[in-house]
């Protein structure tokens, strides 16, 4: 028997089946709907026996609740797939599914994640264990109230954090004061253009503010950066480090630990650890 591990992100979805055979790719999310791409798995692989998804939206007992950046066609998923094909599912908030990860890899049991790639969320672990809240929709930084912008966040709003720390946000404003197509922020920071340079210099700020608000709000014994404008820019890691106690309640900086994840997909791994409670 074979299970398989789901990372549906806002920009891939990539994909392992653990088992008797290792089989594992990636293609962009927007060329194939989850509910089929499983579908279509369960026919190429008929010995799936279990299957865990990690999403980039807002999941509560199994159903998907709101998912900005990518096609639903089934949000009662693991209803879907239980019934009309007989394998029992688990799908998690991608940032939960890393921060899990992120906590096996540190050995943690109190740790945040912050991953700033396409949008802007955070995971947290507190006693080992998933920190969910009512609806399951702790850890939603990224739509916190920052500063108005002249455009919408996914979620409807035009304040969210995600509008300026973000991958989606920093393409936003580099198409209001044409910058160009490519969201490099080290391009961005060289610029000629007052303006282009203001939006590297933003996202900074807005990352800062981010990092602060999970720290005071939670005092994690290590904040864990990642995602893909971090990885690609790991001198974001200094800046926060050197910068946090500007911004956070100072008391909850003591000890700290801001590390850059170590682990290439740490949503996907998340998914992998949700497969062995199953």
């Amino acid at each position: 028997m074979s299970r398989l591990a789901i990372d549906a992100g806002g920009t891939w979805l990539r994909y392992e089946l653990v088992g008797k055979e290792e089989v594992c790719g990636k293609f962009p999310s927007r060329e194939r709907e989850l509910s089929n791409f499983i579908e279509s798995m369960i026919e190429k692989h008929p010995d799936i026996d279990a299957i865990a998804v990690s999403f980039a939206g807002q999941v509560h007992e199994g159903v998907i609740l709101s998912a900005p950046n990518i096609e639903v066609e089934e949000p009662e998923i693991e209803t879907f797939v239980e019934t009309r094909l007989g394998i029992p599912l688990r799908i998690e908030n991608d940032l939960n599914c890393a921060a899990l990860a992120e906590s096996v890899y540190w050995n943690e049991k109190e740790l945040a994640a912050l991953y700033s790639g396409t949008g802007l969320g955070g995971g947290i672990v507190t006693g080992g264990e998933i920190l969910h809240g009512w609806r399951s929709l702790a850890g939603e930084v990224g739509h916190l109230p920052y500063k108005e912008a002249p455009f919408r966040c996914g979620c409807g709003k035009n304040n969210c954090l995600e509008l300026y720390a973000s991958g989606s946000g920093i393409k936003k404003w580099m198409d209001r004061f044409g910058c160009g197509e490519n969201p490099d922020l080290q391009r961005l920071r060289l610029s000629e253009n007052e303006n282009c340079r203001g939006i590297a210099e933003t996202y900074t700020e807005a990352l800062l503010y981010a990092a602060a608000a999970m720290v005071t709000l939670l005092n994690p014994k290590i904040l864990v950066l990642g995602g893909g404008v971090v990885t690609h820019n790991p001198d974001l890691v200094d800046t926060v480090r050197e910068r946090i106690g500007n911004y956070a309640l100072a008391a909850s900086c003591v000890g700290l630990r801001v590390e850059m994840t170590h682990i290439e997909n740490a949503s996907l791994e998340g998914a992998k650890l949700l497969l062995d409670t199953m």
